[in-house]
């Protein structure tokens, strides 16, 4: 038997509900993975809730990592016992799950489980920022508005690495202590954050990647220079109100969207590069908090309090 966390209805962390399974054997272009560590992201309370609806009951999670212990009759290049990983495929939130091979990437054997299923989503993500959203180019000026959000971490140390100035926000002076070794310039969100900006880059920043929203998207208009990109991957705080006229007249871009669509066609070889990275020390000491598989509700109720910094993973 199988352990799989679903739910029945939308709803808070407590509708996520551990069950017995048995997992049949996979179709012909599938393989069945037994996982060893499911990544916990921020898009997953968003199935949970219904904003991204799925079919009921439904199991969230779209990032894991294992060994895989049966394949289908038409899968190649895929064998029984082969380490793989993958990510925005919604599912994860099983011990062991049926996956379309050809969303699968293998995992290297220096890292294991629990440091792809930490890395790989968010690391992508950072990645698409960098190389596909906005292609960052050595000596630009960088605004990164929540440097303290997983990926806004991530990114930053990538930015400063590739030759960019960063500047990175952040909402309480603890977040701020904590980004202090991630970015060139670290402040504090708030009234004047615009004007403090201007003062350490006069002319604007080149590009913002704006993971807070409707709280910091003023001051990311007022900072950035005319002929500037706005990067919004998240809005932590809300969606923005976008005064489409007034940055047409600056000539400033904004661009958002699912991650997936700058990673099409390069998966492979953007993990690669974020598995480079991280082996390299660019992500600093980027390490999750761990729970338990049937604990996935107490890892969701710790994103809606708060109560937890840094990544999360599930071990079944």
């Amino acid at each position: 038997m199988s352990t799989t966390v679903r739910f029945h209805a939308y709803g808070s962390p407590d509708v996520l509900q551990a069950e017995d399974e048995q997992v049949g054997l996979p179709g012909p272009l599938q393989v069945r993975l037994r996982q060893e560590a499911i990544g916990v992201n921020f898009i997953d309370t968003a199935f949970r809730q219904g904003i991204f609806p799925m079919p009921l009951p439904g199991v969230t999670g779209v990032e894991g990592a294992g060994v895989v212990d049966a394949v289908g009759s038409a899968v190649q290049g895929i064998q029984a016992g082969d380490r793989m990983a993958y990510f925005l495929s919604p599912g994860a939130y099983a011990e062991v799950r049926l996956i379309d091979a050809t969303n699968l990437i293998p995992i290297p054997d220096d890292l294991s489980s629990v440091q792809v299923a930490t890395i790989l989503t968010k690391g992508l993500t950072a990645w698409a920022g960098l190389n596909g959203f906005h292609h960052l180019q050595p000596g630009e000026t960088v605004l990164v508005q929540g440097a303290s959000s997983n990926v806004g971490r991530l990114l930053s140390r990538w930015a400063r690495v590739r030759g960019a100035l960063v500047i990175g926000t952040a909402s309480s002076e603890a977040k701020r202590a904590d980004i202090a070794d991630a970015v060139d310039h670290a402040l504090l969100s708030g009234d004047g954050l615009a004007e403090r900006i201007r003062k350490i880059v006069p002319g604007g920043v080149d590009v913002v990647y704006e993971f807070v929203g409707k709280a910091t998207f003023a001051a990311s208009v007022a900072a950035i220079r005319d002929g500037g990109s706005i990067v919004t991957i998240g809005a932590a705080s809300g969606q923005p109100t976008i005064d489409q006229a007034a940055l047409a007249a600056r000539h400033i871009h904004v661009v958002g969207g699912p991650m997936a669509q700058h990673v099409q066609g390069v998966a492979a070889k953007a993990a690669i590069e974020v598995f480079d990275a991280y082996r390299r020390g660019i992500f600093g000491d980027y390490k999750a908090t761990t729970y338990a598989l049937k604990d996935a509700a107490k890892a969701h109720a710790d994103i809606a309090d708060r109560g937890k910094s840094g990544p999360m993973i599930l071990v079944p």
